[in-house]
């Protein structure tokens, strides 16, 4: 159909919804994100690397960042009631992967390390909600062995949001519809079927429903 509403930008606006649906959705109260660079961070070599020989130089990367909330506490007005927003304290790890790079291009070992720190935001994470962080993105700086020390930098991108399950009120122009497959021929049957989905009710219900009857109707005269 030439005037069916499919996904995508429609450039000419948007025609009149059909109906307003009542659908789970996961909604977003707040979404931000923070860029947290720690250095000097030192982490010392494992015996088990043995002695380095001189020009031995390291590499680091990171391996997962984790994310946990510590804390949420509401801020309130001067009135003291809760605002919606709060004061959210989380703990971050970052685990690390470090290896010891010999003159000739050798690794001669590979360990991990492990750092945490604290983050405090203020989201918008009223009484309900739960908070989920990741990590997209991140960077490590020069690294560099210093005595019986791998130091380097981090830098970590983290984006943390709000959320809850909710019942939500959306204008919509009906299911969607699928296009056709053009890699496959034809089938002998309708692809999809015709209805794919169930009706929509109409609201309200009726107050004097009619009973169904059972009976066959009779044309003609009865022998």
């Amino acid at each position: 159909m030439a005037d069916q509403v499919v996904p995508g930008p429609y450039p000419d606006g948007c025609p009149p919804p059909i109906v307003v649906d009542c659908i789970e959705v996961t909604k977003v109260y707040d979404f931000c994100f923070s860029t947290v660079t720690r250095d000097n961070l030192c982490f010392p070599i494992p015996a088990t690397c043995g002695v380095l020989p001189a020009g031995t130089t390291c590499t680091v990367s990171v391996t997962s960042v984790s994310c946990s909330t510590v804390s949420s506490t509401p801020i309130l007005n001067a009135s003291g009631v809760p605002t919606g927003f709060a004061n959210v304290t989380l703990l971050i790890t970052v685990e690390l992967s470090i290896s010891l790079i010999s003159p000739s291009g050798v690794t001669i070992c590979t360990f991990c390390g492990t750092f945490s720190f604290f983050q405090t935001i203020v989201l918008c994470a009223p009484d309900g909600t739960s908070i989920t962080c990741e990590s997209p993105s991140n960077a490590v700086g020069s690294c560099v062995i210093i005595g019986s020390d791998v130091c380097s930098i981090v830098t970590i991108c983290l984006l943390i949001e709000s959320v809850a399950t909710v019942k939500l009120l959306v204008p919509t122009f009906g299911f969607c519809t699928p296009a056709p497959c053009v890699v496959a021929p034809s089938p002998p049957f309708a692809c999809p079927p015709s209805p794919l989905y169930p009706a929509q009710c109409v609201f309200p219900p009726p107050t004097d429903p009619v009973a169904p009857t059972h009976e066959t109707p009779v044309s003609g005269p009865v022998v």
